[in-house]
C-alpha cells in the first residue's frame, strides 16, 4: 500500500493584531487540516490542496509571519495510516452532528412544524455537509448515510409542506 502524499504547513506568525492568526486558522478548519502541533498543520496533498496553502502561505507572510510548506510521507506505513484514520475521525465527528440534525428536522416535519423554519434548517444542514464533503478527504463510510439522512429529511419537510398547503386550502 502506498503511503499517501501530505503537505505540511509550518507557520509563526506574531500574536497581535490577533485577526491574522484567527484567519489562518479558520481557513485551515474549513480545510479540515489536522493541527500536528502549534503552528504545524497537514492535509493531504492535492491540487486544491496545494493551491490553499500557498495562498494561505503569502497571507501569513503578509502579515508579517513566517510559513513554509514542505511535502512529506510518514515514515511508516502505520504512522500514514494513522494520520489517515484522524482524518476520517474528524469527519465521522462532524457527518454524525448532521445525520442528528437531519434526523430532527425530520421527526419535526413528521410533527407539523413550521414549514418555513424547517427549510431554513434544512438548508443550514445542507451547506454543512457540502462543506464537510469538500473536507472528506478519505471518503468516510458515514458520509452515505449523512446524504440519506438530508434526503430523508428533505422529502419530509417537502410532505410537510404540501399537507400545510393543502390544509390551509380547506379552510381548516
Amino acid at each position: 500500500m502506498e503511503k499517501t502524499r501530505w503537505l505540511v504547513l509550518i507557520y509563526r506568525i506574531p500574536r497581535e493584531p490577533s485577526r491574522y492568526r484567527v484567519a489562518v486558522w479558520r481557513k485551515l478548519k474549513t480545510l479540515g487540516a489536522l493541527y500536528l502541533q502549534d503552528g504545524v498543520a497537514v492535509l493531504p496533498e492535492d491540487a486544491v490542496t496545494r493551491e490553499q496553502l500557498e495562498w494561505l502561505q503569502v497571507r501569513v507572510r503578509e502579515a508579517g509571519g513566517e510559513a513554509t510548506i514542505w511535502e512529506a510521507r510518514p515514515n511508516t506505513t502505520a504512522e500514514d495510516t494513522e494520520l489517515v484514520e484522524a482524518f476520517r475521525s474528524s469527519r465521522e465527528s462532524a457527518y454524525q452532528v448532521l445525520i442528528a440534525e437531519a434526523e430532527r428536522i425530520r421527526r419535526k416535519a413528521e410533527l407539523g412544524a413550521e414549514n418555513a423554519r424547517l427549510w431554513e434548517q434544512l438548508a443550514k444542514a445542507e451547506r454543512e455537509f457540502r462543506a464537510e464533503r469538500r473536507r472528506d478527504y478519505f471518503r468516510s463510510p458515514l458520509r452515505k448515510q449523512a446524504a440519506d439522512a438530508l434526503k430523508d429529511a428533505r422529502e419530509a419537510v417537502r410532505e410537510q409542506g404540501k399537507a400545510e398547503g393543502l390544509g390551509a386550502g380547506s379552510g381548516g
